[in-house]
This record gives structure tokens, C-alpha cells and sequence, in this order.
């Protein structure tokens, strides 16, 4: 019969041996098991689907589909893109789940602003009292980006519009959302006079519309329109609209419109209608040919090496005359220099040679009548005289 003695190292081992034992045991909850009398649904996610940088509402029901109570532990193992609100539960107890019974959880979370478009995975893990192993359920979680069309900045060629012109209107466009739109379309369509039925501004063939496809966020895109502004456009902002037609990332279709004011800068435009000396002064009747009114008009009349005469007008609109008129002023050539303000206050200035005709002759009320009469007056003695003498041959 041989005797075994136990060593000190055997000793040491088998310690060590049950301690591992012990331990495995103790960490059992952290394994990953099976358990057909619990699961794990989800019963609701809002918003569905949820926008990068939005708070996710999120609420699962915990089921026992076994026999009698238990109490029955539900963790959340949040991971990029989501982080848990402060004052959530990451770990819950159930004490008491009876038999073919449920509990509910809800859980808020921040998606990460610069989460992708993707479906996503939460982990939960759940296991029941006395069991060493948790069940570990993924939950998908759909997030979806949304585009957002914003108007940055707004130019035209030329810079002021004018009646007449042909103008090229460019809208740069950036997507401030958090998905990318394709077939991006953009469409702009001057509104119609109310009075008229027609609209002072058209498109020139297809320039009412600029195709800008794909934009992704935070990218940035230029809409070009060419239009053309009727020769009778009026100084003032004409309305329009303009509609941005996309498909988002699930291919749906979508529309959002804005109201564009096109500023048309009407141009006032004055003219000599007529000169004429009247009542011993020099009258000068000027007329608004353009578009928009004439505002803090000069007129100074420059003859030889100096301003005979300054007259100011306030004001002359459009298709309206005024007469103004100078006193001291000299026979001959001389320049009416004409300078006015537009609606923007923009200066114009123009200047005209004219040339002042000097009466035939003046009578002493300022009639031209006074040497005619003085000839026929003449013409009528030499005919009298005339007349006698040849009577007086004939007797």
C-alpha cells in the first residue's frame, strides 16, 4: 500500500486552482449565455428615424416567459454615436417579474452630430438572479440625416438692375442639414402682375432653372438664373419664388420654397424738352424720360467764364416736366449742366450746349412789331407821293 504525502507546492496549487474557481463564479454575470425564459423587445423609437445631433427616445419591455417570479437585471451598453443623458440608469433591477409579466425602460440618448446616415446597433444585456450569465440583445437604431437648404448670399450681373438689362442672378446655396439631397433642382419664377397677368421679369430660354445635383452637408453650391427685365420695369423690389426640389437619402422626394425679392433700380433720365426767352427771362422746361423720379435736380447756366444762374428742383418724376428759369443770363453760347440724385442716390450729371438768339428788334413794351411798322410807314408816304405827282403831271 503506498502512502501519497501531499506536498507543500500541491498545497499552493490546489488553492490556487479553487480561487480561480471562485472567481469564474464570482465574473459569471459577465459572460454571455442563453436564456429562452427571458427576452428582450423594443416597443418604440422616436423620432424614427433619428437626426444626428437629436435626443433619442428609446423604450424596451423586459419579459418573462417562464414560470414563476424573478428578479431580473436590464443593462444599456451605449457606444458611438450615442451617449446616455445625464440622470439615466445604465443598470436596472426588477425585483419581482411574475410569470408571462413584462417591465418597461426608456432610455435618452444624444446622437453625435456627426454621425453618418446608418442603420446602428445598441447592446442591451439582461440576466435573472442566481444565474451566472447575461443574454446580450442588439437593438438596430435608424438614423437618418436630413437636408437643410439655406440662402447664403445673393449677387447680380450687372450689381444695380436696370429696365432693359439682361442679368444674371447667382444664389449661393448650402446645406446646413445633416443628410445629403440629390437631384438637386432649383427653379425661379418671377410672380405676375396682378393688374397685367404678365411679369416685368422673364426667364431668358432655360435660365428660370439650375440643376445642382448632389449636395452633401456642410457642402456649398452655386444656383445661376439669367434673366431679362422689360424696358417699362418701375424702380422698386419685383417678388418671386424660389423652389428647391430634392430626394433625400431614402430617395423620397421633397420641396421647400422661399420668396425672393429681384430689386430693379428704375433710371430717371432728364432732358431739355424746350428754351425759349420769355418775359425778358431765359426759360429751360426739362422732362423726365426714364423710370424713376429725379431727386435734388441743378441747373446752372455757365456762360464765358462764369455761372450766369443756379435754379434747384426738388423733384421731377417720371414722365413729368418742370420749367425753370434765369434772369442773368447773356446773348449767345453757353452749357446747362444738369446734375440729379436717382432713388439710390446715385449722382447724374449731364451738359448741353445752347445758344440764346437775341430779339430782331425791341420795342418799348418788348414787341419785334416796331420796325415793320416803321418800314410800312415809309412805304406808305413814298406810294402818296408818289400818287400825287402822278396827278399832278396828268392835269
Amino acid at each position: 500500500m503506498e502512502i501519497h504525502v501531499i506536498t507543500m507546492f500541491q498545497k499552493r496549487f490546489l488553492f490556487a486552482v479553487i480561487a480561480l474557481v471562485i472567481a469564474a463564479w464570482a465574473m459569471a454575470p459577465l459572460s454571455l449565455a442563453q436564456d429562452a425564459e427571458i427576452s428582450l423587445v423594443l416597443n418604440k423609437q422616436t423620432p424614427y428615424p433619428v437626426e444626428p445631433g437629436q435626443v433619442l427616445n428609446i423604450e424596451v419591455s423586459l419579459l418573462n416567459n417562464g414560470t414563476g417570479s424573478k428578479s431580473l437585471t436590464l443593462e444599456i451598453v451605449p457606444k458611438e454615436p450615442f451617449t446616455l443623458l445625464p440622470g439615466q440608469e445604465l443598470r436596472k433591477t426588477f425585483s419581482r417579474v411574475n410569470a408571462f409579466d413584462s417591465v418597461t425602460q426608456t432610455y435618452q440618448l444624444k446622437v453625435a452630430e456627426s454621425a453618418v446616415s446608418a442603420t446602428y446597433e445598441i447592446e442591451f444585456r439582461y440576466y435573472r438572479e442566481g444565474v451566472g450569465a447575461y443574454v446580450q440583445k442588439m437593438i438596430p437604431v435608424s438614423v437618418q440625416g436630413t437636408p437643410k437648404f439655406v440662402i447664403s448670399d445673393v449677387e447680380t450681373v450687372p450689381e444695380r438692375i436696370q429696365p432693359g438689362d439682361e442679368v444674371e442672378i447667382r444664389m449661393v446655396i448650402s446645406n446646413e442639414g445633416t443628410g445629403h439631397a440629390t437631384q438637386t433642382e432649383l427653379s425661379l419664377e418671377p410672380i405676375a402682375d396682378t393688374a397685367t397677368g404678365t411679369s416685368i421679369i422673364v426667364p431668358l430660354l432655360s435660365g428660370g432653372v439650375s440643376y445642382l445635383g448632389r449636395i452633401d452637408p456642410g457642402a456649398v453650391s452655386t444656383a445661376v438664373f439669367r434673366m431679362k427685365v422689360e424696358n417699362d420695369a418701375e424702380y422698386k423690389t419685383y417678388k418671386s419664388t424660389l423652389t428647391i426640389g430634392y430626394k433625400d437619402e431614402n430617395g423620397e422626394p421633397g420641396t421647400v420654397t422661399y420668396d425672393i425679392g429681384i430689386p430693379v433700380n428704375g433710371r430717371p433720365l432728364l432732358d431739355i424738352l424746350n428754351t425759349e426767352l420769355d418775359a425778358g427771362e431765359f426759360k429751360v422746361e426739362l422732362t423726365n424720360l426714364g423710370t424713376a423720379d429725379a431727386k435734388g435736380i441743378k441747373i446752372a447756366l455757365l456762360q464765358g467764364e462764369g455761372n450766369n444762374g443756379v435754379s434747384v428742383v426738388s423733384e421731377i418724376k417720371a414722365g413729368k416736366y418742370k420749367a425753370v428759369r434765369f434772369s442773368g443770363f447773356s446773348y449767345g453760347a453757353g452749357k446747362l449742366n444738369i446734375s440729379y440724385y436717382d432713388e439710390s442716390n446715385a449722382l447724374h450729371s449731364t451738359e448741353t450746349d445752347i445758344y440764346i438768339d437775341r430779339p430782331l428788334v425791341t420795342g418799348s413794351e418788348g414787341s419785334v412789331a416796331a420796325p415793320l411798322i416803321y418800314v410800312l410807314g415809309a412805304a406808305v408816304i413814298l406810294e402818296t407821293i408818289y400818287i400825287f405827282r402822278l396827278r399832278k403831271r396828268k392835269k
